[in-house]
């Protein structure tokens, strides 16, 4: 398995973007951050690194003027 398929818990996902649990499961059910469910239980969701790593890259934000 390569790296970029690892599947992370929503936890992993918090720490890796730094928000809140519900801030993720917003991006996850508003289609932002695509993600599976494994499982019935509660904490079922995983999310690839490999989609975190092009969330973070699709919303770098470009700031100008600063200095």
């Amino acid at each position: 398995m390569k790296k970029s398929d690892e599947a992370l818990t929503v936890p992993e996902v918090c720490a890796m973007l730094g928000i809140h649990k519900t801030t993720a499961y917003n991006l996850i059910h508003g289609g932002l951050l695509p993600a599976f469910s494994v499982g019935t239980k509660r904490g079922g969701i995983r999310v690839l690194l490999s989609e975190v790593q092009k969330y973070k890259k699709k919303n770098v934000i470009k700031v100008s003027g600063l200095i």
